[in-house]
C-alpha cells in the first residue's frame, strides 16, 4: 500500500502534470506544451499536490482567489489508480483551509458532480452554467 504526502509548493515538473492529465483522459501528454503548464503553475496562487512514497505525482489541485468574495478551483486531478482513497477530498480540504470563509466555486464535469456534493458543496438555488471561449488572435 502506498503512503501519500501532500505538498503546497510549486515543485512539480511540467511532464509530470502532462502525464497526470493524460491518465484521466484530458489529452495526451505529448499534446501539452511544457511552457503552458509552467505558465499555469506560476499563475495560480495556490497549488497543492500529492505524491506517493515512490515520489509519483498522483493528485493535483490549483486555485486562485480575490481573498474576499470568491475562490475558483482550476483543476482537480487524481490518478485513476488512486481514486476512492480520499486524495481528491484531501486536496479540496487544502484549498478550503487556505481560503477559509471565502466562497469556493468549482465547475465540475457531470460525472464528477456527486464527488463534490459528497464533500459538502451544494448546487446554487439559481442555476449556473459554464460558458467558455478560446480566443484566437
Amino acid at each position: 500500500m502506498n503512503n501519500f504526502v501532500m505538498y503546497t509548493d510549486k515543485n512539480i515538473e511540467a511532464e509530470e502534470i502532462a502525464e497526470l492529465m493524460d491518465s484521466v483522459g484530458w489529452g495526451r501528454k505529448e499534446e501539452y506544451d511544457p511552457r503552458s503548464i509552467l505558465r499555469s503553475l506560476n499563475t495560480f496562487q495556490f497549488i497543492a499536490y500529492i505524491r506517493t512514497d515512490e515520489n509519483r505525482l498522483t493528485g493535483y489541485i490549483s486555485a486562485f482567489s480575490d481573498e474576499s468574495f470568491s475562490t475558483f478551483v482550476g483543476e482537480l486531478v487524481v490518478h485513476p489508480d488512486h481514486n476512492k482513497q480520499g486524495l481528491g477530498s484531501a486536496l479540496l480540504q487544502a484549498v478550503e483551509r487556505r481560503y477559509s470563509n471565502i466562497p469556493i466555486y468549482i465547475k465540475p464535469f457531470e460525472d464528477t458532480k456527486e464527488f463534490f456534493l459528497k464533500n459538502g458543496y451544494t448546487e446554487p438555488k439559481r442555476r449556473m452554467f459554464v460558458v467558455s471561449k478560446r480566443n484566437s488572435a
